[in-house]
């Protein structure tokens, strides 16, 4: 009797210290914020809350013809980058790990019901060439045939101006946009929450995971 009572109190001290490691790299993977990138505004007088730097409305197509602009982007996180159609090199690597990543929301999205919030958002640097059916072929030779991932084009002042909403490299001599291969990922409330590169396989890791923590963010919110 004594040595089954020795056992169980061995057996104890084993086990509930990792039970207890378990439970807190579980809340700390689940529940660690993703910071804010770009200018913030601290609080001050009659102002409680930290003022973060807001992604600018826009207003572009997509390749369907449809206007999209924040409001039509509604109450979604989206993941944005920047291509343009006849990039021969660093472009169709990019769409092809973020490809990876829309595909892993359209499977979750099957059975959780918050990956349908989850949108991309392609904006071209070459707005003069990718017009609106040039930016359908190039979505339908990526698989694309939903509104979850919306490749955009504009005017020139347009795609420009967008550039530097995104805090990107812009070239203000002769607006335009330096190609980035820059993936970033944006909160409902239209924040910058994350950036990746979008060639290397541990940020596009990366990127799935935040998805998955900014997700969760949104269910613990009262």
């Amino acid at each position: 009797m004594k040595d089954k009572k020795s056992f169980w109190i061995a057996l104890g001290l084993l086990v509930v210290p990792i039970l207890i490691y378990w439970v807190l790299s579980l809340a700390n993977h689940t529940f660690v914020g993703l910071p804010y990138y770009g200018e913030r505004i601290p609080p001050e007088g009659n102002q409680k809350d930290t003022i973060y730097y807001t992604v600018p409305d826009f207003k572009l197509v997509s390749q369907f013809g449809d206007t999209v602009t924040h409001a039509s982007i509604g109450n979604k996180i989206y993941i944005a980058n920047f291509f343009f159609a006849r990039c021969k090199d660093v472009c169709p690597k990019m769409n092809a790990k973020v490809e990876t990543v829309y595909a892993k929301c359209r499977e979750l999205a099957a059975t959780k019901p918050e990956y349908k919030d989850v949108l991309f958002v392609s904006h071209s640097v070459d707005p003069e060439n990718d017009s609106v059916p040039i930016l359908a072929m190039y979505a339908e030779r990526m698989g694309v045939t939903n509104y979850n991932w919306l490749f955009l084009t504009g005017s020139k002042e347009a795609m420009y101006q967008a550039g530097r909403g995104y805090l990107l490299p812009v070239s203000i001599e002769d607006k335009t946009i330096d190609h980035s291969q820059q993936l970033l990922l944006i909160d409902k409330e239209k924040h910058i929450r994350g950036i990746y590169d979008g060639l290397e396989d541990r940020e596009i890791k990366r990127l799935r995971e935040d998805i998955d923590v900014l997700l969760a963010s949104y269910k613990t919110k009262p």
